[in-house]
């Protein structure tokens, strides 16, 4: 029980335990560093052929995504399929924009247009 409260005051007062004598960092650290690293060579790769490779993938139902073996990353299809989500709004967030202001620029000429074809009537 002292453990314990001891271990909560020093989380309330912002003081970490010493870092582990050989040097290793933890376990969330290291998981955090292969996601990110998985989610760059996932990029490298371009969203076309991770989707084709996920479904190839997913047809033989394999738990591992070995197409980033060269690279000696494993990550699970699970973990791919929440990548190939979260692109996907990306890209359609980055297309968003354009799409409007193209719309937007399309009906102000449509206005500008009936506005001079009346004047001139």
């Amino acid at each position: 029980m002292l453990h314990l409260r001891l271990a909560n005051m020093r989380q309330v007062e912002g003081l970490q335990d010493p870092p582990s004598a050989d040097g290793s960092l933890p376990a969330i650290v290291v998981r955090a560093q292969e996601d990110a690293r998985c989610r760059q060579a996932l990029a490298r790769l371009g969203y076309a052929q991770v989707r084709s490779e996920y479904l190839r993938h997913k047809r033989a139902r394999k738990e591992t995504f070995a197409s980033l073996g060269r690279e000696a990353l494993w990550p699970t299809t699970d973990f791919v399929r929440d990548w190939l989500k979260e692109e996907r709004r990306r890209m359609f967030i980055r297309a968003r924009w354009p799409f409007i202001m193209a719309m937007l620029v399309t009906i102000v000429a449509g206005l500008a247009f009936v506005a001079v074809a009346a004047i001139l009537s």
